[in-house]
């Protein structure tokens, strides 16, 4: 632990892990298992992955999959699709790639060009 740290580390007792790891594998969201154990969401992360669980990424519902993938081919970018959709950049990454899109070199872009 970190000299002056001004986070507190909590530990969780061997029941409350298993509670958390039984929540995290019905689906239980991340930031509701945070806050039931007084844990960041990152260790409810780590704790699952520790425990052998997958890494979940929430589905987006297939009409918001296709506008995702169809403003961003119209030329918005990851994250103009991401705000305006109100979802993550990786959720519209992964969108345009499952309908058949391809994501455009990262970096800014020339005006006039």
């Amino acid at each position: 632990m970190r000299e002056n740290s001004r986070q507190s580390q909590t530990r969780l007792s061997v029941s409350n892990r298993a509670e958390l790891i039984a929540g995290y594998a019905d689906g239980v969201p991340v930031r509701e298992l945070a806050t039931r154990f007084n844990v960041h969401r990152g260790t409810v992360r780590e704790i699952a992955r520790q425990a052998g669980l997958a890494a979940r990424r929430p589905e987006l519902p297939d009409a918001t999959r296709q506008d995702a993938a169809q403003l961003y081919a119209g030329g918005l970018t990851l994250a103009q699709v991401a705000a305006r959709l109100a979802v993550s950049t990786e959720a519209v990454r992964s969108a345009v790639i499952a309908s058949g899109g391809t994501i455009r070199a990262g970096g800014r872009r020339r005006v006039g060009a």
